[in-house]
């Protein structure tokens, strides 16, 4: 990541940030893939529950020095619209402004993307998914209409991978939830209904997605299969290139 200013760069990676030790290795080893591939610095950072806070690791860079924050984030939502955007806002009251550097900036989440949607189609394969059984794509859920937008794009992107419709299910925020959604696509027959876990790493909502009656598949990242990191980390990268070509 050599062109278009980015080595002279400094990249915030920033995820949501869990208290689940599964997650907290999966993304560590997400923002270690992101620094072996990019030239300039890389930060770890995380937008709730973990430290460092994002604002904190921004507001700590030197001054005269450029800043990109990567949201490690799949949609749009109040982290990528509000939370990142205060935490950009903090180097420029911290003084980087006055230096000439300004705010940070913030590149686009990870999706809606095509490459996610294969990863998401080898999750389903791997716990026996095949074309006679119906997919419902697990989201978290978000209030900012953007975030639902992203969502149905990104079931789009899967739907063609697939060769079949896949059916969105929110886990707060949106209707339908994950379980009346699983439920519609169960009633009047006997298949089994397998889930697209829309996540980055294990955490809350995983644990609750492999409560349901569904056949749950893995999230898009797995320790123990580095081509998953390096693929997000590519795609985290190319966010940041569009960012700082704009």
């Amino acid at each position: 990541m050599d062109h278009d200013g980015a080595a002279s760069t400094h990249l915030v990676a920033c995820g949501h940030g869990t208290r689940d030790p599964r997650g907290q290795e999966t993304m560590a080893a997400l923002v270690r893939t992101i620094a072996q591939l990019a030239d300039g610095p890389v930060h770890g950072a995380s937008v709730d529950v973990q430290e460092p806070a994002v604002g904190d690791v921004v507001e700590r860079l030197p001054p005269d020095s450029r800043c990109l924050v990567m949201p490690l984030l799949l949609s749009t939502g109040f982290h990528t619209n509000v939370d990142l955007m205060r935490a950009a806002e903090r180097r420029r009251t911290s003084g980087g402004h006055d230096k000439g550097s300004g705010p940070a900036l913030v590149s686009a989440p990870l999706g809606p993307s095509a490459d996610l949607a294969r990863l998401q189609a080898r999750r389903l394969q791997e716990r026996g998914w095949h074309r006679d059984h119906p997919v419902v794509m697990g989201v978290v859920g978000s209030s900012v209409a953007a975030g639902r937008t992203d969502a149905l794009k990104q079931a789009d992107f899967l739907s063609q991978e697939l060769g079949i419709p896949v059916r969105v299910g929110y886990g707060a925020a949106a209707k339908p939830t994950v379980s009346e959604a699983i439920q519609e696509l169960s009633s009047g027959g006997d298949r089994t209904v397998y889930v697209s876990s829309y996540i980055l790493a294990p955490g809350v909502f995983q644990d609750r997605l492999e409560r349901t009656s569904a056949r749950v598949a893995g999230p898009l990242l797995h320790i123990s299969d580095p081509e998953s990191l390096e693929l997000v980390a590519h795609l985290a990268l190319a966010r940041a290139r569009e960012k700082l070509r704009d």
